[in-house]
């Protein structure tokens, strides 16, 4: 994910720099990402495509839920009073590609949770997440010495309470904290001659704040809301170095120079109804998100000679690149014997514009976006027990719906696409539940069925294989 972001950087820049390529700074910014090693997700949430979970989604994303959340796995969209067992503590372990994943050096996170019920009225919760890969080398040859690095580390740190303020009401509060940051860089020198230095460096460092609330109506029926603010600081640096005979640094030249501030604000709520039995529950959620992006310095790439610096690219004006999304969904769980049957539907919608004017090498270059993406997903799949349910096989089915449009807007040039696509993702997956001790393993796979036919020397209508590597597994202890 970070070397993601750094490439992207990395190539767009070069337009910028470039004689006669245009700018595609604005561009460049929308597609960096945050990093993050934990995903909000567990297994048995994936395998669901969203419509189970488990004490691990709920510290993450609902904590003022975390009072009733516990071992055990119930027909339920969300937890209620009176699931929450007799254990006081759990713990989950996330193993396999869950988190971070296919990042350089292979490196994957490592991760966990702990939830803890103190009282009957106060629960927390606290989950971290860390990720390293290092690789380098050394090499000498007479007076001539090479070394490069590839390094890459990050931590995600989450804490969250509950309070029950009353029978009906419920509170709760989390904190996230997110580090990481990663270098690549090539040296070599030759005693008495000279040598170059190439720099590549990535920081980044957030926190999320998040605050919610849920109100029992009824004993099978509650209302929630929950609001989320956020900030994401993002430092981006390349260089290169011309070094003298002795060692001391001639020339320095940065093509890229990027210090970026990201702010988000985000609201959701729901109502959820169990069935008449409890064996099943209905939830309608919706939620709006806005994030807002803007570049702190001015100087982005520039080059120094002896002390005198020289501006090669220099941000003149800028409106924030602001994102605007907002969705709907419908979910279901109902009991058939003893099969359990899960639905839903999603629709989602969001538009990303924004603006940047700099000065090229005396070029002035104003660059426009305007985005948009709407799609609807829908699920379907059930949840089989078997061996007095000791074991349970999940599979779920989602197809998806995708429509867009991007657009970018130059003084004299205007680039633009648009298309549909329809997705289909897959799970097989398999529950276990033994006494205080459950684990989940999952196969999670996609297709793509092109909007527009592709010639890739197989029939028309046939479905190409894109994603058949996601194996995950996860475990979890209560006492």
């Amino acid at each position: 994910m970070l070397r993601r972001a750094s490439i992207l950087l990395a190539a767009g820049l070069f337009g910028t720099l470039v004689p006669g390529v245009a700018s595609a700074l604005t561009r460049e910014l929308v597609e960096l990402q945050p990093a993050q090693l934990t995903f909000d997700r567990s297994i048995v949430h994936q395998l669901s495509f969203g419509t189970y979970r488990d004490p691990f989604d709920e510290l993450q994303t609902r904590p003022y839920n975390l009072l009733f959340t516990n071992i055990g796995r119930h027909p339920t969209l969300t937890p209620w009073p009176g699931q929450e067992g007799h254990y006081r503590r759990y713990v989950n372990a996330l193993i396999g590609n869950n988190g971070a994943t296919d990042v350089d050096n292979d490196a994957d996170s490592l991760q966990g949770s702990l939830i803890h019920h103190a009282t009957d009225s106060i629960s927390w919760g606290v989950s971290g997440a860390f990720l390293s890969g290092t690789d380098g080398s050394d090499d000498s040859s007479g007076t001539m010495t090479f070394s490069n690095a590839d390094d890459l580390a990050g931590v995600d740190l989450r804490g969250a309470m509950a309070f029950q303020l009353s029978e009906s009401n419920l509170l709760g509060a989390g904190l996230r904290l997110t580090s990481a940051a990663s270098e690549l860089s090539s040296d070599s020198f030759d005693a008495g001659v000279g040598g170059t230095l190439q720099m590549d460096e990535f920081t980044e460092s957030n926190y999320t704040l998040d605050v919610g609330m849920r109100h029992f109506s009824s004993s099978v029926s509650s209302w929630e809301i929950r609001a989320e603010l956020g900030q994401s600081s993002f430092e981006k640096d390349q260089f290169s170095e011309d070094r003298d005979d002795a060692g001391a640094v001639t020339d320095r030249v940065v093509t890229t120079n990027y210090d970026v501030t990201d702010l988000r604000f985000g609201v959701e709520g729901s109502y959820n109804r169990q069935k008449p039995d409890g064996l099943g529950e209905t939830e309608y959620r919706a939620g709006l998100e806005h994030t807002a992006r803007e570049l702190d310095n001015d100087d982005l790439a520039f080059s120094e000679t002896l002390g005198a610096v020289t501006p090669v690219t220099t941000l003149l004006d800028q409106d924030s690149i602001t994102t605007t999304g907002a969705f709907l969904s419908w979910r279901t769980i109902f009991q058939a014997g003893e099969t359990e049957m899960f639905t839903g539907a999603r629709l989602g919608f969001s538009a990303t514009e924004g603006s940047t004017r700099i000065d090229a090498s005396s070029t002035i270059v104003n660059e426009e976006i305007e985005d948009s993406t709407g799609s609807l997903s829908l699920t379907l799949g059930l949840r089989q027990p078997v061996f007095r349910d000791k074991l349970r096989f999940v599979v779920g089915g989602s197809a998806d719906f995708v429509n867009f449009d991007t657009e970018t807007r130059f003084d004299v040039a205007t680039d633009g696409d648009d298309g549909t696509q329809t997705l289909t993702r897959y799970s097989i997956g398999i529950e276990g539940v033994l006494a205080n001790v459950n684990f989940d393993l999952a196969w999670l796979f996609s297709e793509e069925s092109p909007a527009i036919p592709t010639d890739l020397g197989i029939p028309g209508g046939s479905r190409r294989v894109i994603e058949v590597d996601r194996l995950v597994f996860s475990a979890a202890v209560s006492w």
